[in-house]
This record gives C-alpha cells, sequence and structure tokens, in this order.
C-alpha cells in the first residue's frame, strides 16, 4: 500500500511539473479531473462500439494521447520566458540610466515584468531588497531560472552591479543577443513544424481509421475487442504504432 501511494504520489508530482512546464497554470487536482474526463469519454465512446475491453482500451488510449500533448508542449513556458528576458535587461538598462543602482533598477523591472517570467524574478528582487550580495543573488537566480539565457543575463547583471561605465549599453547588448537567439530558435521550430506534423499525422492514422471503421458499425472492431486474436493483433499494432511514433520522432528532433 505504501509502495503504491509513493508511486501515485511521484506520478502526480511528474504531471503537476509537465502542466506547469506547459504553461497551463493549474493544480494538481484539475489535472487530475482534466484525465479522468478524457478517460470517460474516450471509454464511453469505445464500450458504445466495441463492448467493454474496447471500453478500456479506449479509456487507455485517450490518456495515452492526452499525455502526449501534454508532454509535446512541456517547454512552452520555458520559450516564453526566454522571448521575456530580453525586455526584462531593457527594463533595468532604462533603470540604471535614468541614475539608479543595479537593485533598485533591478527591483522595478520585477515588479512591471509579466508571468511567467514574472514568477521566476519576483525571488531577485525580494532578495535584492533585503540587501544581499548582487553577484550571489544573480549567481543563485542564474542556478534556479529554467531558462539556458539565464547565466548570461546574470553575468551581465553581476558585471553591471560591479563596474562602471557604460554599464546599460552592456546590459542591452546582452537583451539584443537573447533576442536575436530566440527569433533564431523560432526559425528552428517553424522550419520542422511541418515534419513534425507530419510525423504526428502518420502515428496517428491507424488509431482514426480503426474509429472510423468502429463508428459505421464494421464487424473489425468487435473481432479486435472481443477475441483473443483480436485483441492480440490490437496489441501489436499499438505497439508498433507507438515504435513508429517515437522512432520518426527521433528523426524530426535530430534534425533541431
Amino acid at each position: 500500500m505504501n509502495t503504491l501511494r509513493a508511486a501515485a504520489a511521484a506520478a502526480a508530482e511528474r504531471l503537476e511539473a509537465m502542466a506547469a512546464e506547459a504553461g497551463l497554470g493549474i493544480t494538481r487536482s484539475q489535472i487530475w479531473r482534466g484525465l479522468g474526463a478524457v478517460a470517460l469519454l474516450s471509454a464511453g465512446f469505445a464500450n458504445m462500439q466495441a463492448g467493454v475491453i474496447g471500453g478500456l482500451v479506449g479509456a487507455v488510449v485517450g490518456v495515452a494521447v492526452a499525455l502526449m500533448a501534454l508532454r509535446a508542449n512541456r517547454h512552452r513556458r520555458g520559450r516564453v520566458i526566454e522571448a521575456q528576458l530580453p525586455g526584462f535587461l531593457e527594463a533595468i538598462a532604462r533603470g540604471l540610466r535614468t541614475g539608479s543602482h543595479i537593485g533598485p533598477a533591478t527591483v522595478e523591472a520585477a515588479s512591471r515584468t509579466p508571468p511567467p517570467l514574472h514568477h521566476e524574478v519576483a525571488p531577485l528582487a525580494a532578495e535584492l531588497g533585503r540587501g544581499l550580495r548582487s553577484a550571489d543573488v544573480f549567481d543563485r537566480w542564474a542556478r534556479r531560472c529554467p531558462v539556458s539565457g539565464a547565466g548570461l543575463a546574470a553575468a551581465a547583471m553581476a558585471f553591471a552591479a560591479t563596474a562602471g561605465g557604460a554599464r546599460a549599453r552592456a546590459i542591452d547588448g546582452v537583451a539584443a543577443t537573447l533576442r536575436d537567439r530566440a527569433a533564431l530558435e523560432a526559425e528552428v521550430r517553424s522550419l520542422t513544424t511541418q515534419a513534425r506534423a507530419s510525423a504526428m499525422m502518420i502515428a496517428a492514422l491507424p488509431l482514426g481509421f480503426m474509429a472510423m471503421s468502429a463508428s459505421v458499425g464494421d464487424h473489425s472492431a468487435g473481432f479486435l475487442f472481443t477475441t483473443r486474436l483480436g485483441l492480440a493483433i490490437l496489441a501489436c499494432g499499438l505497439a508498433l504504432d507507438l515504435a513508429g511514433g517515437l522512432w520518426m520522432r527521433r528523426i524530426v528532433n535530430s534534425r533541431r
């Protein structure tokens, strides 16, 4: 019993982390309710077409598709934060040009930054507001911020906190670099969108054909879901479809 509870808690934490990475902003209970609704709808449709066993298979397939969609969007929050980071740095640079020190300028910029980046920079602003050493604060922030550009941004802010001269210009230069990097990554994603969509469509075609055949009253659904041979064929088909989908996903990602 304790092992099952631990496994359920670990699965819940993983689902919550995936939802947060996707930028959904929903609670753990909402995640479970959503998956339950997907399972019930899928099971109800499959049960009308292929009986109880078909309902069970439909529930599993529906939840699997929902989890795949959630996982496919797991980097969405990070991309939004990457896109907001240059604006945050430019706001700090504007504060420095008006004569503010790096701490007050960062606190002011954090207060004006929208989510989800606001949730990442709010602890940074709180630590600076308590008068902690700027270089240490920026270093800790870079380690806990979930985007690759945080290290470069933290280095620029730490330099501005300790050096004189054109501090605002240096931060603006880093902001321009991060903006160009984000634009390049967006272009790469757009160029690979067609390949990813084609891979998903090819993987979904067998499931769609099976659902269409069941909806028109074809006897193949009864054979697949009510006989041992049919269930064996269904399991092999789903396994091969999953393997093909993962293979195509790996090929597409290797080109990025």
